[in-house]
């Protein structure tokens, strides 16, 4: 098998100017002006390298230990019970684990989730997707401390979701609600993640995430204490993006990219856990309500051509969801 440049180049380490960071609190509780110039910084981030850490985000540093205590104690089990709770084409919440490999290369998955997703009431206009987007959360029945987490941790996201919304308004130079109506339901996800180590034996092409965008308008990450993200700047090379204690790590999705006509940037990332112990994360991917259409939108194309075509929300990600049927492994998250 030939090498893939994306895959053997060797991450660098960053700086912060590459992936900034960026204090969200002056967004939460200043003025007109604090909260424009926290919305132009990220939308600097999102141009540049389409990735930003955030602090000040006003998430209860409790609700992110609780999630990552329930995810350790849940991917602490034997696979059997694990998969008591496994996710299925037909119902896609639950466990999604990883296949057993015979040997390794740039194409094998090394690592293991468990998805959840906002519950609303189900569409009546949307009869197409109902079983998609209508079923409830599938919970381990002996765990009820990992429901109770994982359901608190979910309201903090769309809150902490919907504000960011706002910022990323500002920054594109548009309303600050502009978003705001697209997202009252919104078909967004939380996936606990279970990245192994990856074998000493593995070489450089192996990754336990191999390079991938997101499909969603963006993506909050919670980092555990272990790195391994690596994120791909715009001239080619990988940085390791490692995590900020109590930061969050947040992407832009394709659905922002395609709504800003290519100015913010949906950038390609993966995960090589090669340090020397188990990693887990929590990404919250967040999604429109289903019936959205998303297109470039038009005061940001002006007498330019749109760049991306219209795709509904749920059309999409029906197409996402039946890659499931195929290999499971083909989720990233």
């Amino acid at each position: 098998m030939s090498r893939s440049a994306d895959d053997v180049s060797a991450a660098q380490a960053i700086t912060l100017d590459e992936v900034p960071l960026i204090d969200f609190a002056p967004f939460l509780s200043g003025d007109a002006a604090a909260r424009q110039e926290v919305a132009e910084a990220i939308a600097r981030a999102c141009e540049e390298i389409g990735f930003f850490y955030l602090a000040g985000h006003g998430v209860p540093q409790a609700a992110r230990e609780d999630v990552f205590a329930a995810a350790a104690a849940f991917f602490a089990r034997p696979r059997a019970e694990r998969a008591q709770s496994a996710a299925t084409p037909e119902w896609y919440r639950g466990w999604i684990g990883a296949p057993e490999a015979d040997g390794f290369s740039r194409n094998t998955r090394l690592f293991e989730q468990y998805r959840l997703q906002h519950e609303w009431p189900a569409d009546p206009a949307d009869m197409d997707h109902a079983a998609i987007f209508d079923h409830p959360n599938r919970f381990p029945a002996d765990m009820p401390e990992f429901r109770a987490a994982s359901e608190a941790y979910l309201d903090a996201m769309l809150n902490l979701s919907r504000e960011l919304l706002r910022a990323f308004a500002l920054g594109l130079g548009l309303p600050e609600h502009r978003f705001d109506g697209w997202f009252r339901h919104p078909a967004s996800q939380l996936s606990m993640n279970f990245y192994p180590r990856l074998p000493a034996m593995a070489d450089d092409e192996v990754s336990n995430m191999v390079p991938h965008t997101d499909e969603g308008p963006f993506t909050i990450l919670a980092q555990g204490e272990v790195g391994g993200l690596e994120v791909k700047r715009r001239d080619g090379v990988w940085i390791k993006a490692p995590p900020i204690a109590g930061a969050y790590t947040i992407n832009v999705g394709d659905m922002m990219m395609w709504w800003s006509n290519g100015r913010f940037l949906s950038n390609f990332h993966r995960v090589r856990n090669r340090a020397g112990e188990e990693r887990f994360s929590v990404p919250y991917f967040a999604n429109p309500d289903r019936a959205v259409v998303v297109a470039p939108l038009p005061e940001l194309v002006g007498a330019d051509t749109p760049r991306y075509p219209a795709v509904k929300v749920a059309d999409h990600l029906a197409r996402f969801y039946a890659t499931l049927a195929k290999n499971p492994q083909d989720i990233y998250g």
